[in-house]
């Protein structure tokens, strides 16, 4: 919801057959925008300096993530695990999204974590570590079976439309 008013506040629109569609902002869209524009949105403080902080890194320095698609993944995190707001969670989840590297499974993601505690039929979550073993023999392909249960998860709460 919070990307959904971000993108609909400060990304372009376009009216179509089916509606209007918003395409999410570029950082050029969001340098002239205040923490409080983002708190209106329902941003926490936190996340709003994060998101405002990258974009103004990116307007002024377009070329700094550039270099993120040559190099191994583990390179990649560590390069953007300084950026203010970005944890394990968002660096794997860049990886996977971002870079497109269907390798990576997002560990410290709870949706994932219920999920894999579901379908293993474990006692307890499992922790970041047991994710990586339970995951590893999916390689290169863990990403897919990422996205395959957070789909499940969402047709089993009735949230896909079969249109």
């Amino acid at each position: 919801m919070l990307l959904n008013r971000l993108a609909e506040r400060y990304g372009l629109s376009w009216a179509g057959d089916q509606g209007t569609a918003c395409a999410f902002p570029g950082p050029e869209h969001l340098v002239n925008t205040s923490e409080e524009q983002l708190r209106a949105l329902g941003w926490s403080r936190q996340k709003a300096r994060a998101v405002l902080e990258l974009a103004h890194l990116l307007a002024e320095e377009p070329r700094t993530f550039a270099r993120l698609e040559s190099m191994n993944n583990e390179d990649v995190c560590q390069a953007i695990l300084p950026l203010r707001g970005v944890g394990r969670w968002t660096a794997e989840y860049v990886l996977l999204r971002g870079l497109g590297r269907i390798e990576a499974f997002p560990g410290d993601d709870v949706g994932a974590q219920k999920n894999l505690q579901r379908i293993f039929s474990l006692e307890q979550r499992p922790t970041y570590e047991h994710i990586k073993t339970l995951t590893a023999r999916w390689c290169p392909y863990a990403g897919f079976v990422y996205f395959h249960l957070l789909l499940d998860r969402l047709a089993q709460k009735g949230l896909l439309s079969t249109r």
